[in-house]
């Protein structure tokens, strides 16, 4: 399958899995190919991306980021209000159940994972990314698999975290970056 993959799509997924063998995870998931991609900055999919203002430091940043209460960022205590859920009130609940301490702990990052790789270099979450590249492809007619395919592959699968809501706040959606794809493509043509 992977003879498919143009350079810089290979480049995105060896990146991804580079990425996620430096923070010490054992398998990269979407949102280390995010940030490969991101980083690869010549390719299609990084360009698009740079005309939102998402960059490979801008997400770096974000992933980097102390969360706040709970774990949680501000935009996503925004987002659950959006959907009916005071997340004060379920703060005071779970601190009068539990104690004051309850929290602790919860904005801690996860100690680092072993490092290495057993199996595949990525999780099933990536493989469900590269397999939606694929499609991408395939739906568009395209015989090759770009940067700009696996960019429209994870804006559908979606990535987690502060990864996700910086895609959010830049206002990068899957239908305008199609559209930007399919520009960029037809004017290297």
């Amino acid at each position: 399958m992977f003879e498919r993959f143009s350079r810089n799509a290979r480049r995105v997924i060896t990146g991804g899995v580079e990425i996620a063998a430096e923070d010490g995870t054992a398998k990269a998931g979407p949102e280390h190919l995010l940030l490969g991609l991101a980083t690869d900055e010549q390719s299609l999919g990084a360009r698009v991306l740079a005309e939102y203002g998402v960059t490979a430091a801008v997400l770096r940043a974000a992933a980097t980021a102390p969360p706040g209460r709970a774990g949680l960022t501000d935009a996503e205590i925004t987002a659950l209000r959006a959907v009916g859920v005071d997340a004060e009130e379920v703060f005071r609940l779970v601190e009068e159940a539990f104690g004051p301490d309850a929290w602790d702990g919860a904005d801690q990052p996860q100690p680092p994972r072993r490092r290495g790789h057993f199996g595949a270099p990525v999780n099933q979450q990536a493989k469900k990314v590269i397999e939606l590249g694929l499609r991408e492809a395939v739906a568009l007619r395209h015989r090759e698999i770009n940067s700009g395919h696996l960019l429209l592959a994870l804006l559908r699968h979606g990535v987690t975290g502060p990864m996700s809501t910086v895609l959010t706040e830049h206002g990068v959606t899957y239908d305008d970056a199609r559209r930007r794809v399919l520009l960029a493509q037809y004017e290297a043509a």
